[in-house]
């Protein structure tokens, strides 16, 4: 018997030629609302984000105990949360959470150990959550929010945080629970 190796092409969004949907031809275009370049159905418009459904989310300290904690307000909902977002193909979880935190934030964040990870039926979604310190920069807005504070624990908006993951974590962190070893 011989060995025959088997090339392999990886999926990805460009490798993937015709929408999930209606069958109709993918081409990259400019998706509002900051112009990045996806697949798009030219037949029903079906957006193939080229982003994995992963979400790194971290829960920034600027110091020590007692510190406040940074929260951003999200104008769209309402609602509050940390930063966040989703992981880019092909980024590891941990680079997409101080990505994230910086694009939202404007600051610079060096990870300090996994906080929680979340998932929920009914949602392909998983949302990893790590602990972090802010180590520089400058806080600023984006378009995905209107608001970036330091929120201390005691003023935490409980009945308008914006998703049940934030309030998991947030109550994960504030009643010190540390998955490390």
């Amino acid at each position: 018997m011989t060995d025959t190796h088997h090339h392999h092409h990886g999926l990805s969004p460009s490798s993937i030629r015709f929408c999930p949907l209606c069958g109709g031809a993918l081409a990259r275009q400019p998706v509002p609302p900051e112009g990045k370049h996806e697949m798009v159905c030219g037949g029903c418009a079906f957006h193939l984000l080229s982003q994995p459904q992963g979400g790194g989310r971290d829960h920034s300290r600027a110091g020590g105990p007692g510190t406040p904690d940074a929260a951003e307000h999200r104008a769209r909902s309402g609602k509050w949360t940390y930063p966040g977002g989703f992981v880019d193909w092909g980024e590891a979880v941990e680079v997409a959470a101080v990505r994230e935190t910086r694009e939202e934030t404007g600051l610079e964040v060096d990870l300090d150990g996994l906080l929680g990870v979340y998932s929920y039926p009914g949602t392909p979604i998983v949302i990893v959550v790590y602990r972090a310190r802010v180590i520089g920069g400058e806080v600023r807005t984006c378009w995905e929010n209107d608001c970036v504070e330091w929120v201390a624990p005691g003023d935490i908006p409980w009945e308008q945080l914006a998703f049940p993951s934030t309030t998991e974590a947030l109550r994960a962190y504030l009643n010190g629970k540390d998955p490390r070893p």
